[in-house]
């Protein structure tokens, strides 16, 4: 485990990658972190590494190691208590009464600005 801290304001992650930035090709590299290497560059956790956009006219190279997704998995209803504690994810649904509590919340109007993006985004 890395023993430097992300780089960014406000951010106390340990840092995973680090942000390699050659100016003179107009390029910028994120490569994973390594303890026995002495690379110079922004050292910066998962999240900001992730992040990481160039200007105009420069190119991006991420060279980390993939990490795996964790796999999301949708249980049915009626599954047993055992299944709950075995660390899958179950996602809430929307029952009726829930729905009609939104329609009166909204007022069966759609607020004009939003009307406006719809409309902007062709999706009126």
């Amino acid at each position: 485990m890395s023993r430097k801290f992300c780089a960014r304001v406000s951010c106390g992650a340990r840092a995973s990658a680090i942000l390699l930035i050659n100016a003179r090709e107009l390029a910028a590299h994120v490569v994973d972190i390594r303890e026995d290497t002495g690379i110079a560059g922004v050292p910066l956790c998962r999240a900001h590494a992730d992040a990481v956009v160039v200007p105009l006219g420069w190119t991006l190279a991420d060279s980390r190691s993939p990490v795996s997704e964790p796999e999301l998995v949708l249980i049915d209803d009626a599954a047993s208590d055992s299944s709950e504690s075995s660390g899958t994810l179950r996602l809430p649904t929307m029952k009726e009464a829930d729905e009609e509590d939104l329609e009166e919340a909204a007022g069966g109007e759609i607020p004009p600005l939003l009307s406006r993006a719809f409309r902007a985004a062709g999706l009126d």
